[in-house]
């Protein structure tokens, strides 16, 4: 299950950037039809203006907020935990890890005079890089998207190997198309807008301090005034607008359930509902779908041989996953509660050191007991901080496949082969 939350409407993900790349890693070495949608104000104002626009990004798997508002936006709605997924930083955290996973990449859209320029630099910057191809496609109106498909492109693209797609169009065109073609290209599509030009030179990104100040727009502007006056001015007014609209009517609904809430702190908190042991590292590869029943069977014949191996070393010597993807899931396996409510800022260092403190002197309670009766926490935060606690040990954190709610997870039937890695 992917966490959103909906900003005028229209579902953001709500996950780190670490985090979104490492999903998107996952789908690319499966090579699995996926769109990613890099959000800001513009195409948040499109979708709220067009019905057809809006079913498009509500259909995407991935819309990352881009823009600073919208991470700005997220904090106020309560999503204190998001960082910006900008475009270029996507782009070249995507090229790292595809490097290191071996993984094909086609670059698709701009202009062969960037691509070209691109190629260059890639070549410089990311030497072992597969890439699968670069091609500008010649022009085409938002109007004739629709109306057929480019065999000729898709086949070129399917059989390139590529598993991520950079997409170079524009927006709010480069969303229709990967709409157009989800389910054809067999690899994640990411719309990207003007990364080929910035990192191709053409366009310089904004300094770092002017992003933290949230004004990369206002630079970009003064790059391009002509051009993006009338976006702006269409765009910026109506979005603080609407955004102040939708924080009054979420802290009023807040305050309400602040109020009924109060009521269930005096309830017992049971919080050994769910079995959070840690599963075993190659089952939980296996579940994200990093490692496949032969690799994995493969990783095991050669443990059985050198038992002083660990499963994981094995996968990366025999090429099965990448260092960086390794790292993150065992991360999880081991995740604490403290450690999700802190990374997501739900509560202070401070106030988890207080709870552990307090946990050394009762021995018999947990640590979620003590952060709700001491009210730092709400029974609905422990909730949903446990669910999360034991998809990230069970290997089924973001798993699409197993996100029908809490009780599949809790009737899941482990593959044989997964059964007898967990008695070993």
């Amino acid at each position: 299950m992917i966490p959103k939350t909906e900003i005028l409407n229209i579902p953001i993900t709500c996950l780190p950037l670490d985090e979104q790349i490492m999903l998107i890693g996952r789908w690319a070495k499966m090579r699995t039809s996926k769109v990613v949608c890099l959000a800001n104000v513009h195409m948040i104002m499109e979708a709220y203006r067009s019905l057809s626009f809006k079913k498009i990004l509500h259909k995407a798997d991935l819309v990352t907020p881009d823009g600073k508002p919208l991470v700005l936006m997220l904090r106020k709605l309560g999503v204190f935990h998001q960082n910006q997924v900008a475009g270029m930083d996507v782009f070249l955290n995507l090229c790292a890890l595809a490097e290191t996973m071996g993984t094909a990449v086609y670059f698709l859209g701009s202009t062969q005079d960037i691509l070209d320029k691109m190629k260059l630099k890639l070549d410089r910057e990311y030497p072992i890089l597969k890439i699968a191809g670069m091609k500008a496609i010649p022009f085409v109106a938002i109007d004739e998207i629709d109306k057929s498909h480019n065999i000729e492109l898709i086949q070129e693209i399917n059989q390139s190997g590529a598993g991520i797609v950079f997409v170079c169009l524009g927006c709010p065109k480069q969303e229709i198309w990967m709409s157009h073609y989800q389910g054809l290209i067999k690899g994640v599509m990411i719309g990207v807008g003007a990364v080929f030009s910035m990192y191709a030179g053409n366009t310089p990104r904004a300094p770092y301090w002017i992003q933290l100040l949230c004004l990369e727009w206002l630079y970009r502007f003064l790059q391009e005034p002509r051009r993006l006056w009338h976006r702006y001015q269409e765009t910026i007014p109506p979005f603080i607008y609407l955004a102040i609209k939708q924080l009054i009517v979420y802290y009023k609904e807040k305050f309400k359930r602040e109020n009924q809430s109060l009521s269930e702190k005096k309830m017992l908190i049971d919080i050994n509902q769910l079995d959070t042991y840690p599963s075993k590292i190659g089952e939980i590869l296996f579940k994200q779908g990093l490692l496949s029943k032969e690799n994995l069977e493969k990783s095991l014949q050669i443990q059985k041989q050198f038992p002083h191996l660990k499963l994981g070393e094995i996968s990366i010597q025999n090429n099965f996953i990448s260092l960086p993807q390794l790292k993150y899931y065992l991360k999880n396996q081991n995740i604490k509660i403290g450690e999700i409510l802190v990374d997501k800022k739900i509560i202070k260092l401070s106030s988890l050191q207080k709870a552990l403190l307090i946990q050394e002197s009762k021995k018999s309670q947990k640590l979620g007991e003590i952060l709700v009766e001491t009210n730092i926490l709400s029974c609905e935060q422990l909730r949903m901080v446990i669910v999360e606690q034991y998809l990230r040990r069970k290997g089924l954190w973001l798993n699409s496949k197993e996100s029908e709610g809490i009780e599949s997870f809790l009737e899941l039937r482990p593959d044989p082969l997964i059964r007898s890695l967990n008695s070993r």
